[in-house]
């Protein structure tokens, strides 16, 4: 099994994405903030790009449109398709355990996020914007050439780069100075952990709900993730090569990162309300129970959650889902039932708010003045990406 040392995430915590990085320094050293932010704004399109298209936009373009060669395409397909079967189920747990269990980093990630969602001025776009991306490259074909999972891929690549550009060349985002024990922001540690947690996480977040998830499905669903990964930026190395290895892994992040941090909180609490108000009023008390009892009680903890007064923390999902359906449904439905029921709210509220006619500011990189900041140079780190 693979050994997660503190060494070597103390590298992966220094390491960046020289690709897209170099791309995002490009394009505002030669052009200026809003040719960046129009680049962002069409990435996610298959509109042809014109002939004067800058070179390293052009091979970024070229190392993100399709995946690697080797790529096992019929297990992704499999992935997928258990995706979809389980697709409501997937939505809770995406939503009320992967999503908020990344706020309780406590040193850059929960900061950034926080920060990321000051920047398109609405959480609930950056939250809804993050499903998106999820969905996109889950769903069958999202990742088959020309899918839409790699558009989004392509885009959330980029828009990494732009956080990382103006979180170190700015004095004051938001508030200080990036802290240099932080590694680089949204460093490949943190990639690995975000890709875990929409893979690992998400299918121990499954199992809670009640869903037979088989060992090859736990694998399959690595396998898919580990490729979006590596279209992502992730490097080799951070890859963990089986679940076992995933799961060493996360509990080396779980130690080295978690913990409170007023930007956790914020982030929890802005989630909640964001959830809440997809579900009719009745059902409100579901969201923060619900997130408490998926994420644990630890990490629950880290984001100022916990289960109701009515119910003791050792009250397991199952017996709480069949309390709260008699007081909600008051029918014979069993539990997975009353679940998808709820769930099917939730993602067609959050389906309704994508296609609302104002789905608040997108991402964009601020155009106010930037003040350098001296940094050391971050690690840089061959990556290879097939076209």
């Amino acid at each position: 099994m693979q050994v997660w040392s503190n060494p070597l995430l103390d590298e992966f915590k220094r390491t960046a994405d020289p690709l897209a990085d170099d791309c995002i320094r490009h394009l505002i050293a030669h052009g200026d903030v809003a040719s960046a932010n129009a680049v962002l704004a069409r990435l996610d399109t298959d509109q042809p790009w014109p002939a004067d298209t800058p070179a390293p936009l052009v091979a970024y373009l070229d190392a993100t449109c399709t995946l690697p060669p080797d790529v096992d395409m019929a297990r992704i397909h499999r992935a997928q398709q258990f995706f979809t079967r389980f697709g409501l189920q997937f939505g809770v747990s995406l939503m009320c355990r992967s999503l908020p269990v990344l706020y309780a980093g406590k040193q850059g990630g929960a900061q950034v996020l926080a920060a990321t969602g000051q920047l398109t001025n609405r959480f609930e776009r950056r939250a809804s914007e993050t499903l998106r991306f999820i969905l996109n490259s889950a769903e069958p074909g999202g990742l088959d050439a020309g899918g839409k999972g790699l558009l989004t891929i392509r885009k959330v690549r980029l828009m990494h780069a732009a956080i990382r550009h103006f979180a170190l060349a700015t004095r004051g985002w938001p508030q200080t100075a990036w802290p240099e024990q932080w590694g680089m922001p949204i460093n490949q540690e943190e990639l690995a952990g975000t890709m875990l947690a929409f893979s690992t996480v998400a299918v121990e977040g499954l199992r809670t709900l009640g869903v037979d998830v088989s060992k090859d499905d736990e694998e399959d669903q690595l396998y898919l993730w580990k490729t979006i990964g590596t279209v992502l930026g992730i490097i080799p190395n951070a890859m963990p090569d089986d679940v076992p290895s995933a799961r060493e892994f996360w509990k080396a992040l779980e130690r080295r990162n978690f913990g409170p941090s007023p930007a956790g909180a914020k982030l929890a609490q802005a989630h909640v309300q964001f959830l809440q108000s997809q579900l009719p009023e009745i059902a409100h008390g579901l969201v923060p129970d619900l997130m408490a009892v998926l994420l644990g009680r630890q990490s629950a903890g880290y984001l100022g959650l916990q289960e109701s007064h009515w119910w003791s923390w050792a009250i397991d999902l199952m017996r709480w889902v069949f309390r709260i359906k008699r007081k909600l449904a008051n029918s014979s439905h069993t539990a997975q039932s009353f679940v998808e029921a709820y769930s099917q709210v939730l993602m067609e509220g959050l389906q309704k708010h994508w296609a609302s006619a104002d789905p608040g500011t997108p991402f964009r990189i601020p155009d106010t003045p930037l003040h350098p900041v001296t940094r050391p140079a971050p690690a840089q780190v061959h990556v290879e990406i097939q076209p």
